[in-house]
């Protein structure tokens, strides 16, 4: 970081210490913020194309997440979306239009705010094809903690799905080692779109430091993805998905992509295999989206797993 950014950064966090942060809520955002400025804010407005998280920062420092970049103006920062449900792509938008094939839409969320910066969020949401047909419902829960005493925070994510009359049948981008596969197959679910240059970064599971890309991009197997933020050698911040191992085992899969403008980490949910859910089926997913300053490493990561798995 540079002499002049490290002034920067230090007086905004002397001038807006944790203490001073307080609640921001209009009729589309929540935001716990420092002064002006967001920690982190959830965006729910019904004219979007998804319910999502930007920025995520620690102590209102440098965002940690990159909102619709102009390659993929669909990539909502941290956010959730299917690829194909029913055939229908929820996941590509018309870049003229905005929209996707596949509808998402979403209640008003119940939200409930806590002074210490801890809240619960909990909305509804539906996947419409064209045809109008409801294939799947969601109801999702979003329990962010109060921040530590460092700047820490999570947010629990959980998700209960339920499919419609027909059916859904959960697919994607075919993965580079079946028929018709690509290099960037196997995308769905939970995602986040990084920081980009200049700040630097660095990604880890919680089995070891991810290192071998193939065309900027790496698929590991662990219980957790840690992306760590620095700007001249300072940590800025860093962010890690927890997957919880009932949602697809201990090692879950995870597509990773690292270069200079396009960072991003998907909990790859669908990279094993199609999901079909019958009518009625019903699949629930738990992550644990974990904020902090300190650099992710493979035992702090498995540290923070493991005391995660003790909830109750």
């Amino acid at each position: 970081m540079s002499p002049l950014r490290q002034l920067i950064f230090a007086a905004t966090v002397a001038a807006f210490p944790a203490a001073r942060a307080d609640w921001q809520h209009t009729d589309t955002t929540l935001a716990w913020a420092a002064g002006k400025t967001p920690v982190w804010q959830f965006s729910f407005d019904p004219a979007k194309g998804k319910p999502f998280f930007h920025p995520i920062s620690v102590d209102g420092g440098p965002s940690l997440t990159n909102f619709r970049p102009t390659d993929h103006p669909w990539h909502y920062a941290l956010w959730f979306s299917w690829k194909y449900i029913n055939g229908a792509n929820y996941w590509e938008e018309d870049r003229q239009t905005g929209q996707s094939v596949g509808k998402t839409t979403w209640t008003t969320p119940e939200i409930v705010t806590r002074p210490d910066g801890s809240a619960i969020i909990r909305l509804e949401l539906n996947y419409t094809p064209p045809s109008g047909r409801v294939d799947m419902t969601e109801v999702r829960t979003i329990e962010v903690s109060a921040p530590d005493s460092v700047g820490g925070y999570t947010l629990d994510w959980s998700a209960d799905f339920t499919a419609g009359p027909e059916g859904a049948v959960l697919d994607r981008t075919p993965m580079p080692n079946e028929p018709n596969g690509v290099v960037n197959g196997g995308y769905a679910g939970l995602s986040m779109r990084l920081a980009a240059a200049p700040l630097a970064i660095a990604m880890v599971t919680a089995d070891g430091p991810v290192t071998e890309f193939v065309h900027d991009r790496a698929r590991p197997a662990s219980a957790a993805v840690g992306c760590s933020f620095s700007d001249g050698g300072k940590d800025v911040g860093a962010i890690a998905i927890l997957s919880d191992p009932a949602n697809v085992g201990a090692k879950a899969p995870w597509y990773l992509i690292n270069s200079d403008e396009f960072r991003f980490a998907d909990a790859a949910i669908l990279a094993p295999e199609v999901r079909h859910l019958p009518a009625g089926g019903k699949w629930k997913l738990h992550y644990r989206i974990a904020v902090r300053r300190a650099a992710w490493t493979p035992e702090a990561l498995r540290v923070a797993l493991a005391a995660w798995l003790k909830r109750s």
